[in-house]
């Protein structure tokens, strides 16, 4: 068994915070508010991230994170550890030799991209309420580190759901072509509630970690990856790909290949253009 103390990749929260994993976008007194109720989570839970081997790789990018990112960023705040698939058999001993002196451990499988920060949320806040030992997950679990001191076998427990997305198993082309529209879906919320206006959006593609400033106009057949940012009431018209470039503030950029360069306030790119590591 293969364990990493830290998860090796450093996910962080990047420059939009991943705000769109969870339900609802608070505002500013709000975010204060949740960030102190929740405290004991972060506290006192050890996160478990377990690298599944039936199907999908964990390292198999989706909008521009792995699978495994995608659950070390809903359950991020708490320390987290990341382990290979162990046998059945010996998957209580496994979880029971990473507890520590941690009151809540919680278990997630790689396979479940789709889970969002306020489900996690919600799972530990339900499990703490009902004082409960064990939940079992429709893909995961939940222990008391207590409980995990002395337990000899995992008992049968009922299932319990959470989200109607959350746990979808992606693990065949069919689920992960879902799950993909899904975590898009999410990402163009979130921009479209900061003021950016897409047109065409079945047509366009915007990564993770891409950043778009308010008044942002994006057309039909964007690709967008990588650390990206777009500026102020920047316009990009039809039929651009952009990967780790900077665009500023009302530029605009037609039918252009940019990677890693930088497009300065209010120039125009385009159409045609190719710029590899170069200032505009």
């Amino acid at each position: 068994m293969v364990i990493d103390e830290e998860i090796e990749a450093k996910v962080e929260e990047n420059q939009i915070s991943f705000d769109f994993l969870s339900d609802v976008q608070p505002q500013n007194d709000a975010v204060v508010q949740t960030e102190a109720s929740t405290e004991w989570v972060t506290e006192n839970t050890l996160v478990v991230l377990v690298r599944a081997n039936d199907g999908i790789s964990p390292n198999f990018d989706v909008c521009g994170k792995k699978m495994i990112e995608w659950i070390a960023l809903a359950t991020s705040g708490c320390q987290q550890k990341v382990i290979d698939m162990p046998s059945e058999e010996n998957f209580l001993q496994t979880i029971k030799n990473l507890a520590d002196e941690h009151e809540f451990v919680a278990v997630f499988f790689s396979d479940t991209p789709l889970l969002k920060k306020s489900t996690f949320l919600e799972i530990m806040e339900h499990f703490s309420k009902n004082r409960m030992n064990v939940l079992k997950l429709s893909r995961g679990f939940v222990f008391r580190g207590e409980y995990l001191k002395t337990a000899l076998m995992l008992l049968s427990t009922a299932v319990e759901s959470f989200g109607e997305e959350d746990f979808v198993l992606v693990n065949n082309a069919a689920s992960l072509s879902f799950a993909f529209k899904v975590l898009q879906e999410r990402i163009l919320s979130y921009h479209k509630q900061n003021g950016v206006v897409f047109f065409g959006e079945n047509t366009i593609f915007v990564d993770a970690d891409v950043e778009i400033e308010e008044g942002a106009v994006i057309y039909p057949n964007n690709i967008l990856k990588g650390e990206t940012f777009i500026g102020r009431n920047a316009i990009l018209e039809s039929g651009n790909y952009i990967l780790d470039t900077i665009v500023c503030d009302e530029a605009f950029v037609c039918q252009s290949y940019l990677e890693k360069s930088k497009v300065e306030k209010g120039k125009t790119v385009g159409p045609f253009a190719r710029a590899v590591n170069q200032k505009i």
